[in-house]
């Protein structure tokens, strides 16, 4: 089945609340994510088949760890797709274009970070295969548990 990535709206708020509830995830960051978007805080990218969402992910042009905040380098984030659909190109394609969100605004270099627990593998193995790597500093411990952040050339 074909997927569309496009820019979240209002209405994604409620979809991806429901796509994700299984992961725990509230409402509330989702209306955030909102927010942030009309205050040009953020950019939320959303991968749909059909009228269903089925993943999303995030540019945050500031981000929350210091060294990508410091050198102004903006960073992917919470990149998610439901799980009847991982493995068939709509993580990548959510990547490919943060990553041109992130060049048409002149930024030559991006960042993203991925957790250090198995549920996390799929990232782990992805990221690099698209020209990640990891920023030098090693494990870094956050409140969501231990990241690796990771920098590419665009």
């Amino acid at each position: 089945m074909n997927y569309t990535i496009r820019r979240m709206v209002q209405s994604d708020v409620d979809a991806i609340t429901g796509a994700f509830v299984h992961r725990n995830k509230k409402r509330e960051q989702y209306e955030r994510y909102f927010e942030e978007n009309q205050r040009g805080e953020r950019v939320t990218l959303v991968a749909v088949i059909g009228d269903r969402v089925v993943g999303y992910a995030n540019v945050l042009w500031e981000s929350g760890y210091k060294p990508f905040r410091v050198n102004d380098v903006p960073e992917i984030n919470d990149l998610n797709v439901i799980d009847e659909q991982q493995n068939r190109g709509i993580g990548r394609a959510l990547i490919d274009e943060a990553e041109r969100v992130v060049a048409a605004a002149g930024k030559s270099v991006v960042g993203i970070g991925v957790g250090q627990t198995p549920d996390y593998a799929a990232a782990q193995h992805l990221y690099p295969r698209l020209g990640y790597v990891p920023d030098g500093r090693g494990v870094c411990s956050t409140k969501y548990g231990d990241v690796v952040h990771l920098t590419k050339r665009l």
